[in-house]
């Protein structure tokens, strides 16, 4: 798999990882993601297009969102979800 977005990762203000767009992803890569804490990340999927793949990221960040924070979250939780939604959609 090849990077189609670029990854930046690290603690605080420290960054500790940054992985280019079109850098091969390996089992080596993968164990470096999951240390620093990256839960997602774009890859190039060969026959589908833009809008395919930034939908179903949308749709595996709403998921994720929901593990995080329940299927019904309570009311002093929607603004924190509707912030991190409109992130990641500038960021995709």
């Amino acid at each position: 798999m090849t990077v189609a977005r670029p990854v930046l990762g690290g603690t605080r203000h420290q960054l500790t990882l940054r992985i280019a767009v079109g850098s091969t992803i390996n089992a080596g890569t993968i164990a470096q993601l999951i240390n620093k804490g990256i839960e997602c990340v774009a890859v190039h999927q060969d026959g589908l297009s833009d809008e395919a793949v930034n939908a179903e990221t949308a749709q595996c960040r709403g998921e994720r969102l929901t593990e995080i924070f329940g299927a019904q979250p309570d009311e002093s939780c929607q603004q924190l979800i509707a912030a991190l939604k409109a992130e990641s959609h500038s960021t995709c």
